[in-house]
C-alpha cells in the first residue's frame, strides 16, 4: 500500500508469483493473518466457490457470539450491502437491484456520457497543462452516476467528498460520511416512494420481488453507498488508467485514432492490463482447505489480487504488453461469479465514450512527466493515479 510499492505494483507482483501463487500476509487493518491469491486460478476458485470463501463472517459465530454482539448502529448498516452478503439474501438483493438496473436504462445514458465528456473537455479547451484526473476522469462518472439516480447535478461537490471518504481507511470517517449520505437520501426516498420517476433511485425503490419482496431502508441506503462507491470510483480508475496506458504506449493509441471501432476490445484490454481494482473484497474459509497448494484455516481471510491475476502468464500472453487488438475477455477486473459488478457495463461505456472523446479531441496529448513518476493511490481496493497532469493539443 505504500506510494513506492504502488508505482511499481505490477513488479511486485511477478516477483511474488514467481516466490509461489499464494501468500501469507498480515492484513494491515485488522492484523489478523491473511492469504493473497495472485492466480488468474485461483482467483476464480475463491470468487466463484461461494460455499467454500463466504463475504459475511457473522456466519462462522456460534449462536452464543452472535447473540451477544453488539448491533451494528445505523450509519454502518449503510456500509454492509449486497458486496457483504452470501445467499440466499444476496440472491434477493441482486435480484432487485437488477430489475431496476436495466440494460436499457445503461444504454440510454450513451450519448450523455458522450455529451457529457465534450463539455468537460470544452472546459478546458484553451489550457494547455492540465491534471486529467480531476478535470476529467474524475467529475465524468459521478455526474452519470447522479444523472442515473435521479439527484441533481450541483450536488457533485459533495458526492465528491462523500464518495473519496467511503473508499478511504478512516473508519470513524466512514461511518460519519455514512450516516450524512443517510441523512440525505431519506427525504429524496419518500419523494420517490410518493411519486417516482424514471430514474435507478425510483427503481430500487419499487422494486419487488415475485414474493413481493422490496428493499428495506437500510438496504436502499447501502445500495446507494455501493453504487456511488463502485460505479463512480472503479470508472474514474478505468479512465484514468486507460488515458495513461494509450499515453505510454503512442503506436497504441495511434491503432485505435486509425480505427476507433477497436475501443470495444481496447477497453478490455485496459481493464486486464491495469484494472481500476486491485483486492476484491475480502472472504473468508468457511471451512479449512487447500488453496493453491497452501493450508487454510477455518475463518482465515483471503483476499484475491485482480490485478496480479490478469496478467496471469498462464492464461495471457505477453502479459506485460499492452495491446488494443488482444483478446482479453478472460480478464477478471470486475469480478466474477455472483459479486461480479453490476454496474461493469455502464463502466465500459463511459470509459469507452470518454477516452474516444479524449483521443478525437486532443490527439497530440501527452504526460507532462516522465510515467515513473505518477503518483499512485495508497489503496489495496483502489488502482488509479492521484494526478495525471498532461499538456499538448
Amino acid at each position: 500500500m505504500s506510494p513506492a510499492a504502488r508505482s511499481k505494483i505490477h513488479a511486485v507482483y511477478r516477483e511474488m508469483r514467481r516466490a509461489g501463487p499464494i501468500h501469507r500476509v498480515t492484513d494491515p487493518f485488522s492484523g489478523a493473518p491473511a492469504w493473497l491469491v495472485l492466480t488468474h486460478e485461483g482467483a476464480n476458485r475463491v470468487l466463484r466457490d461461494t460455499d467454500g470463501f463466504i463475504r459475511d463472517a457473522s456466519s462462522l459465530m456460534s449462536d452464543e457470539q452472535r447473540t451477544a454482539a453488539p448491533p451494528l448502529p445505523p450509519a454502518a448498516l449503510a456500509l454492509v450491502g449486497l458486496t457483504h452478503k452470501d445467499p440466499p439474501e444476496h440472491t434477493r438483493l441482486r435480484a432487485l437491484v437488477q430489475k431496476s438496473f436495466t440494460p436499457r436504462r445503461v444504454d440510454g445514458l450513451r450519448a450523455r456520457s458522450r455529451l457529457l465528456a465534450r463539455r468537460l473537455l470544452d472546459a478546458i479547451d484553451g489550457e494547455d497543462e492540465f491534471d486529467l484526473l480531476a478535470a476529467f476522469a474524475f467529475p465524468l462518472p459521478i455526474l452519470i452516476i447522479l444523472e442515473l439516480l435521479g439527484l441533481p447535478g450541483e450536488d457533485y461537490a459533495r458526492f465528491r467528498g462523500w464518495s473519496e471518504a467511503l473508499v478511504g481507511d478512516d473508519i470513524p470517517r466512514k461511518l460519519e460520511v455514512a450516516g450524512i449520505v443517510r441523512a440525505y437520501l431519506d427525504p429524496v426516498i419518500d419523494r420517490r416512494a410518493r411519486t417516482p420517476s424514471d430514474d435507478l433511485l425510483s427503481g430500487l425503490v419499487h422494486a419487488r420481488t415475485s414474493d413481493g419482496e422490496r428493499l428495506s431502508r437500510d438496504e436502499l441506503h447501502a445500495m446507494v453507498i455501493v453504487l456511488l462507491v463502485a460505479g463512480h470510483e472503479s470508472t474514474v480508475s478505468l479512465i484514468a488508467n486507460g488515458a495513461l496506458a494509450l499515453l505510454t504506449h503512442p503506436e497504441q493509441r495511434a491503432r485505435l485514432l486509425a480505427d476507433p471501432a477497436l475501443m470495444r476490445p481496447a477497453i478490455e484490454e485496459m481493464l486486464r492490463f491495469d484494472g481500476p481494482i486491485d483486492f476484491s473484497f475480502v472472504r473468508y474459509a468457511s471451512a479449512a482447505t487447500e488453496l493453491c497448494g497452501a493450508s487454510i484455516e477455518r475463518g482465515q481471510r483471503v483476499f484475491v489480487s485482480l490485478l496480479a491475476a490478469n496478467r496471469d502468464p498462464d492464461v495471457f500472453d505477453a502479459p506485460d504488453r499492452f495491446d488494443i487488438g488482444r483478446q482479453a475477455r478472460g480478464h477478471i477486473a470486475f469480478g466474477v461469479g455472483i459479486h461480479a459488478c453490476v454496474g461493469a457495463p455502464l463502466a465500459r461505456l463511459e470509459g469507452a465514450e470518454a477516452l474516444l472523446e479524449l483521443s478525437r479531441r486532443r490527439p497530440g496529448l501527452e504526460l507532462a512527466i516522465p510515467a515513473e513518476a505518477v503518483a499512485w493511490r495508497p489503496s489495496r481496493l483502489i488502482h488509479s493515479p492521484r494526478v495525471l497532469p498532461v499538456r499538448g493539443r
